[in-house]
């Protein structure tokens, strides 16, 4: 939800007034699930999605309504009727959008918290290599924030990274960064050996949810071993997954990527 995240900063920055859509309730088959966001402006133009169609078109009327209001709103929606069967509403699903209103120019906590909820699900790249490259253009498309890290700096221009938030040169065995939570991912994809090793002993004294590690299981069983001699937990280890990305029969770079990136999806909405 980066470009959502982004445009409420623009609005606030500029003072002007908008309204947030969501997802607040929903039950059987949905286009979007629970949660999904889209922020509207006054003139009706857009970011982010709530599904399409007709009924994110009424919901950007709403919206409209509550911006010129300065009132909340909740709007409910009924996919599974027979007149959504004979509009474009097919999916079957029910629920609610709750479309909240802001002035532009709150500093409240409810704002604060908001845009800490839109940026929540980061993605840590540790490497800055091909497969690294192609991870962050397509984790830019699907709106993750990323950071990259890298040891070499070379490596890690933001000429070579223009869609990441934050680039890091630093040794993998002096990473220190904290304040992962569970909705965070960390990609281990660097050079070689030693440096796949080093992310992950920093990985693991983190709370991110997901963390997952290039290569082959010969290479990962040799890690685990040596790791677990060192003091390693070997339950920890069973909840890396590597390797990693899902198995595709993937070779080039982008192939590897679009393995990886799948999975960071299925991890997102629960299906791992």
């Amino acid at each position: 939800m980066k470009r959502i995240s982004k445009a409420v900063r623009e609005m606030c920055s500029s003072h002007q007034p908008f309204a947030l859509v969501e997802i607040a309730e929903g039950t059987g088959s949905m286009p979007r699930h629970q949660g999904a966001t889209m922020l509207v402006r006054a003139d009706g133009s857009i970011e982010g999605t709530v599904g399409g169609g007709l009924m994110e078109a009424a919901a950007i009327d709403r919206a409209r309504q509550v911006i010129a209001e300065g009132k909340d709103a909740r709007l409910p929606f009924d996919m599974s009727s027979k007149d959504a069967a004979n509009s474009d509403l097919i999916c079957g699903g029910k629920g609610v959008l709750s479309i909240r209103y802001y002035s532009g120019t709150e500093e409240d906590a409810a704002l604060t918290e908001m845009l800490e909820a839109l940026d929540r699900g980061r993605l840590y790249i540790c490497g800055g290599g091909h497969v690294s490259l192609q991870i962050a253009r397509m984790a830019d498309l699907l709106e993750i924030p990323v950071t990259v890290i890298e040891d070499r700096a070379e490596y890690a221009g933001d000429d070579r990274f223009p869609t990441a938030e934050k680039v890091i040169v630093r040794d993998f065995w002096e990473l220190n960064i904290d304040g992962l939570q569970k909705q965070d991912m960390i990609v281990i994809v660097t050079r070689g050996h030693l440096g796949d090793r080093a992310a992950l002993t920093w990985a693991l004294q983190t709370d991110a949810g997901y963390i997952g590690m290039i290569g082959s299981r010969q290479k990962r069983d040799l890690m685990y071993e040596k790791m677990i001699e060192e003091g390693a937990a070997k339950e920890k280890l069973e909840q890396v997954h590597s390797p990693i990305g899902l198995s595709i029969g993937a070779q080039t770079p982008a192939e590897i990527a679009v393995s990886i990136v799948a999975e960071l999806i299925a991890f997102r909405y629960g299906k791992l």
